[in-house]
């Protein structure tokens, strides 16, 4: 299965409460070349940094290792990027699609501080916070979780009962 969510719904923090069935399969090393020190995949600070380089190759390059990835038995988590996901449907790939209602947009860019996200990723996923969600609300994926506002990924799926 694969759980493609917004930014700031807890992807990391549900892949650590499951090491076993979830896979964090974050997108910045197929996104960026990550190669500066202090860049580091796993850091707030670096998403959305107008210094990442971007790669010739995305979003194919990451399309296509989801692909392989959904083999490895696991549960993968992804960022709910509308390209990625055009793709993955466009290979009949099945996903499940989690986002914030609307009105939780404050509690969001909350998230984003308290998580050190820099200036310009708030101005992007807050900024166009509409847009974004207008784009996912649109998504013809057959699963739709729509977070109330202090919900998270781990408060909607449950893998201790599965």
């Amino acid at each position: 299965m694969i759980i493609a969510a917004y930014c700031g719904t807890g992807k990391s923090t549900f892949a650590a409460m499951y090491p076993d069935k979830v896979t964090d399969f974050v997108c910045m090393p197929y996104k960026y070349f990550l190669n500066s020190v202090g860049n580091h995949l796993d850091s707030e600070s670096c998403k959305a940094n107008p210094e990442n380089i971007m790669r010739p190759d995305w979003p194919l390059n990451y399309a296509a290792a989801i692909k392989d990835a959904c083999n490895n038995g696991k549960h993968l988590v992804i960022p709910s990027d509308i390209l990625v996901l055009s793709l993955l449907r466009g290979e009949s790939i099945p996903y499940i699609l989690v986002y914030p209602q609307r009105n939780a947009k404050e509690v969001y860019f909350k998230r984003f501080v308290d998580r050190g996200n820099t200036e310009d990723f708030i101005n992007i996923f807050i900024g166009f916070w509409d847009n974004f969600l207008v784009s996912l609300e649109n998504d013809p994926c057959e699963n739709h979780i729509v977070l109330k506002p202090n919900q998270f990924l781990s408060d909607v799926i449950d893998f201790e009962c599965q």
